[in-house]
């Protein structure tokens, strides 16, 4: 699971004598869920800060509010860090587990179907009458093998390594 400490740095509340200010740092080492996810996490930002009592200032992410609304600010920056939070845990899709760890369709499906790649469900899309289902994977454990890329080169190995011994020994 995204540890809900990084999700947190993301969104910074500052208040002073004159006012309170929400802002997004996009910019922080982000979650992979949020990376992944990042328009609809620019989407949740802009819908909470306009819909806020503060006055949203688009250009730096960032929502400013007179010191009497205090506890206005503190509730949106926990809306959103609970809305990121949410984000955060949303499955990746075959399409960015392959941009993230850098590995072909080939790769993500035979490491899948060996259970070296773990899948966390389906997701299902409906393409006119036809609905197609594909596989959809946890975020926390794809941010892990992104993190030891070393994993990825030892399946390499080892796949080349059975490739290898399978094609000897049809010419034995």
């Amino acid at each position: 699971m995204p540890d809900r400490t990084r999700v947190d740095r993301c969104v910074i509340l500052r208040c002073d004598d004159k006012s309170c200010t929400v802002s997004i740092d996009l910019d922080v080492r982000m979650p992979l869920g949020l990376r992944v996810h990042r328009g609809e996490c620019k989407a949740v930002i802009r819908m909470l800060m306009t819909r806020s009592a503060g006055t949203f200032v688009k250009s730096n992410q960032s929502c400013v509010f007179d010191p009497d609304s205090r506890q206005a600010a503190e509730n949106l920056a926990h809306d959103i860090r609970e809305r990121f939070f949410r984000i955060a845990h949303k499955p990746v899709s075959q399409r960015q587990v392959e941009d993230v760890l850098s590995i072909t369709s080939r790769e993500r499906i035979r490491w899948g179907k060996d259970g070296r790649l773990p899948r966390s469900g389906t997701a299902r899309i409906r393409k006119g009458r036809t609905e197609i289902s594909l596989w959809t994977y946890p975020c926390d454990a794809i941010e892990r093998l992104a993190a030891d890329p070393a994993e990825i080169s030892r399946w390499r190995e080892t796949d080349e390594a059975t490739t290898s011994i399978g094609v000897a020994a049809i010419f034995v």
